[in-house]
């Protein structure tokens, strides 16, 4: 591998440790290319589709062929972003693991921001009692806390008072047996609504009171799903998160900003992100 290559990825947030396994993944792509007679900066989608075909004739494990093709596929991105190929084929590929839970469709960020704005503006009519509205406030507040810093419910059972600054618009999320502590910033219209649920309600210790937080959760965006149907559960929302975050930063810094134990537990996320594209090859991929 070239020194620029090693360069590109050491800058995106990828460990020595995994920039040799994809080496050795790369290797292996470029040995095939070179057997088969094979451009590799010319190849083609069905082309590359033969290059898999032919790890599964040799044995190799669905897994493993994810892992190979997500190391190409950081490869061709480097290629695109040097100027040496027009486009990245090796995106289109995206192949279906029945071995783990499909990741559901993405929300983008302008849905979130919508599911946020639409349950935060609820009329006051639609609250009947002063119990009800007091309740909004707090739910409010943990649906926010879902779409933007994509917490989990586990970890905001853990939230106490404390753990809000305000004044610096930050929040640290204490880890939990899953996930690594870290400190998150909230959006511009968090603040408000978060000021406002903690000075009426007064949380002492914990941010929030539940017997069960999964079960609290589960009404709040059962009932935003009222208004935002593309809603499927509170799982979907953490994906999407994560999904986005993985479009603006590095695979590292979205490793922080999820809590993730390993950076493996991230990458999944890349590896299996569901397009379009990836509905047709479901169908017609060799691989189904």
């Amino acid at each position: 591998m070239n020194a620029g290559f090693e360069t590109y990825r050491q800058q995106n947030g990828y460990s020595a440790k995994s920039i040799r396994v994809q080496n050795c993944h790369i290797n292996r792509f470029k040995s095939w290319c070179i057997t088969g007679n094979i451009n590799l900066e010319e190849i083609t989608y069905n082309q590359a589709l033969q290059f898999i075909d032919s790890e599964r004739n040799r044995g190799i494990a669905n897994q493993s062929i994810i892992r190979e093709i997500n190391s190409i596929r950081i490869y061709f991105d480097y290629l695109l972003e040097s100027g040496n190929i027009e486009q990245n084929i090796i995106r289109r590929i995206k192949i279906r693991n029945s071995q783990k839970k499909v990741i559901p469709e993405t929300l983008s960020p302008e849905q979130l921001e919508n599911i946020y704005q639409s349950f935060l503006n609820i009329p006051e009519w639609e609250h009947r009692t002063q119990t009800v509205r007091e309740l909004h406030k707090r739910n409010a507040v943990l649906l926010g806390l879902l779409v933007y810093q994509g917490l989990t419910s586990g970890e905001t059972a853990k939230l106490e008072t404390s753990h809000i600054n305000l004044a610096e618009g930050k929040i640290y999320v204490p880890s939990t047996r899953k996930s690594n502590a870290r400190t998150l910033k909230f959006q511009a219209n968090q603040i408000l609504p978060i000021k406002n649920y903690i000075e009426g309600y007064k949380p002492n210790p914990f941010l929030f009171q539940a017997k069960k937080h999964s079960d609290m959760i589960c009404k709040i965006v059962e009932q935003a799903k009222k208004n935002q149907p593309e809603i499927i559960d509170s799982r979907q929302i953490r994906t999407s998160v994560i999904m986005n975050w993985l479009k603006q930063y590095n695979i590292r810094q979205v490793q922080y900003m999820a809590g993730h134990k390993s950076i493996r537990s991230t990458e999944q996320y890349r590896n299996q992100d569901l397009t379009d594209l990836t509905k047709q090859l479901e169908l017609f991929h060799p691989l189904r």
